[in-house]
This record gives C-alpha cells, structure tokens and sequence, in this order.
C-alpha cells in the first residue's frame, strides 16, 4: 500500500504527521495481500480498512470519535477497532459508517448535524446500529459534508442531517422533526453519490439526476442517460461529479476551479469525458473534495485536480489540469481518495 498528500492527523498510516508530497510506502499494514481487504473508505482525514475476516482497522484524525475506537485522540498507525464483518464502508468528513452482511448499517462519529442519531447525541466513539423509519436492507451509504445518503436495497433513499439543498421539495420527516428526509419521487434509486451540498442518483429508469446546489454546473443541466447495469462506479467530490462504465470510460462534470475536471477552462454542466494520453479504458477511480485519481487497466495510476497537500503525488503543490502519472514501483490494483490525500493498493 502507498499513500501521499495530507497527513496532519497520521490518516496514511505511516506513524508520524508531515505531509507527503509523494508516494510513501505503508509498511504496518493490517494484511499481507490486496485480496484480504474487502472494503475502504476514506474521509476528511481518517482512513478506514475491513478485512475479509471481519476485522475493521483505522488511523488518523480522530476528534469526533470517527475512528471508533472509543476515544478521541488521533491515531498514526493503523488500529484495530473491531470484528464487524463489513462488507461496505463509506467516511465523511469526521464521521463513518459501515454496512454488515445482513444489510445492517452502523454509524459513528461527530453526530452535530444530527447526521447519525438523534440530536441529544454529539459523538459516536463506537460503531452503533442506526434505525431508520422502514425496514429493510440497507445497500449503500455516502456522505456530504454534514449529512449522510442512505439507500435502501428497495431503491428509497434517506438523507439524513443538514440538508437544506433538499428543503423546497423534501420537507423533514420521522419524530420529533428529526433532520431526516425522504426521496422517494425518482422511482428506485440504484445508486448514490454524496456532494458538499449535492447529490448524484442513478435511477432504475437508465438515467443519471442530480439534486441539490448548481453553482458550479454540479447537479447538470438535464438527466444523463445511461443504461444503469452499464454503470461501474458513481463518485463525487466537494462540487465535481464522475462515474465510470463497464468499457472503462469515465466522465467528469462540475466544478473546474483546480482542473477537478482533469482538464484546462471552465466548468462544465455535461459530462465530459477524461482523456488520459496513452490510456484507453480505466478500470476504477476515486474522487476526493477537489482531485481525483484513475487507475488504468494496466495498473498505472493517473492523478488531477487540487493539489495544495501534493495530493496528486508531483512533489510541488501547484494543481493538476490534466491527468499525471504517478511514479510507483509496481503495478496497482485499487485506488482511492480521501479530501485531501491518496491510497494505492498494490497488487
């Protein structure tokens, strides 16, 4: 594993808390190969691994209690918090979630957007199941910057927390006005993206909607169509949106302040397609709050976007605008983003 970028509270796992303008190899790692990790997640800076086994470790900042460890000091190395048997994990900007094989979800963190529990509650130190108003399987969750996307195996998505970007059409819902709120006018919701203030859905219906704030082009002009088992990956950042198809193409749309778009000009409303020199189909990608990062299928990784912790792994800070190779010693097998910084998974 090798990580770069922000490290301020130790979120690569490299036991100290300088920044890293390029890849550093992560040598206390809780498995010896790619194949025993079974779901990631990465946040504002705390990183989160479940392992095939169950266990679930983590590292980094820690003052809300996001790394579920029952304390609130950050951690430099990886740590074990538990045996939960996660099969999905997501982490937000000091909040965590995870998704067991019976479709339970539990959550832990800062709760001050009343984002993971009632409003009683500020902090979550420890993974704790959350009950929402149905029943049902959970299949996903994402989160914005104070609020949490819950989607359920039926296609009815929850959101829960300040989420004042839905107010005109999704008013609060449940006891007490929690701060919890209902789409459920799209039809079934397939898949779900979680931006600062926006959402990305793919529908069941073979489209692509957005909802929410549309200051930089993020929620597009009009539904994308796509056939949905097409879709590979649906990702978004701070104010820029992505996915990627089953034919390795990826396309950006959104916010291009910093070259989010992984290329020179303006924002862009439509989803532009990333053009890699010499790549011709990827095969995952991740965005952080404002970069991104593309791994080929030949297990090259590929970086765009802010730069300002060197996140894009060029050792300067100046931003990317158009996708740069990143130099590592062999080939790749998983990437992703955390806001501010980058993992790679060897293979």
């Amino acid at each position: 594993m090798f990580a770069w970028g922000a490290n301020s509270h130790g979120q690569l796992g490299l036991g100290c808390s300088s920044e890293q303008q390029t890849p550093q190899s992560v040598a206390d790692v809780p498995f010896r190969e790619v194949r025993e990790l079974r779901c990631f997640a990465a946040g504002g800076g705390h990183t989160l691994l479940g392992l095939n086994d169950g266990r679930l470790y983590g590292c980094g900042w820690n003052n809300r209690g996001q790394l579920g460890m029952d304390h609130t000091q950050n951690v430099t190395r990886f740590g074990q918090i538990g045996e939960y048997g996660f099969v999905s994990l997501a982490a937000g900007w000091d909040v965590s979630a995870g998704i067991n094989e019976q479709g339970e979800l539990f959550v832990w963190g800062s709760n001050v957007w009343q984002q993971i529990a009632e409003s009683k509650v500020k902090l979550v130190l420890q993974p704790q199941k959350l009950s929402l108003p149905c029943n049902g399987r959970v299949q996903k969750v994402s989160f914005g910057l104070q609020y949490m996307a819950v989607l359920m195996e039926s296609g009815l998505l929850w959101v829960l927390g300040k989420s004042k970007f839905l107010d005109r059409h999704y008013p609060l819902v449940g006891a007490n006005h929690q701060m919890v709120r209902c789409v459920d006018d799209k039809g079934p919701v397939i898949d779900v993206a979680s931006g600062e203030n926006h959402l990305v859905l793919l529908l069941a219906t073979n489209r692509i909607v957005c909802l929410g704030i549309n200051k930089h082009g993020q929620c597009m002009d009009e539904p994308w169509p796509i056939v949905a088992k097409d879709l590979l990956k649906l990702e978004s950042g701070w104010t820029h949106s992505g996915f990627l198809t089953r034919s390795g193409e990826v396309r950006l749309w959104g916010r291009n302040n910093h070259g989010q778009l992984g290329r020179p000009g303006e924002a862009s409303s439509k989803p532009i397609r990333l053009e890699i020199p010499g790549v011709k189909e990827v095969s995952d990608i991740s965005l952080g709050s404002e970069h991104g990062v593309a791994l080929s299928i030949s297990g090259h990784v590929y970086c765009w976007g802010w730069n300002e912790h060197s996140n894009c792994g060029t050792a300067n800070t100046e931003s990317v605008t158009t996708p740069k190779c990143v130099e590592l010693p062999e080939p790749v097998s998983k990437v992703l983003c955390g806001a501010g910084y980058t993992l790679a998974f060897i293979r």
